[in-house]
């Protein structure tokens, strides 16, 4: 019997830790498609609504994790008027670069 609680209470601890790292890349993909998905793909096979912006997945797992938090806390922008300057908060940075560090697509 203390087997099957102590294998229960295991069980119990590694949800309990699996889950806020999946969370956490869920809700970076999910700021992701929120703030910039108007325009941009936000997955590894997706293609973008607008042929012509890339895909941020893909274009943002290529820089340094430093810049991109220089990027995102500063308000990530582009060299084109029609790009909105997008700022995110620390917490919002860690989930968004949680989710690029994934394997997930």
């Amino acid at each position: 019997m203390k087997t099957v609680g102590c294998a229960l209470a295991l069980q119990v601890l590694i949800t309990a830790f699996a889950c806020p790292a999946h969370s956490q890349e869920s809700e970076g993909q999910s700021l992701l498609k929120k703030r910039c998905g108007r325009c941009h793909a936000v997955s590894a096979d997706s293609k973008s609504p607008i042929a012509a912006a890339p895909n941020l997945w893909e274009k943002l797992r290529s820089y340094p994790s430093e810049r991109l938090d220089v990027e995102f806390a500063e308000g990530m922008g582009s060299r084109h008027p029609a790009m909105p300057q997008i700022q995110f908060t620390a917490e919002e940075i860690a989930a968004v670069q949680n989710y690029l560090a994934g394997v997930q697509r």
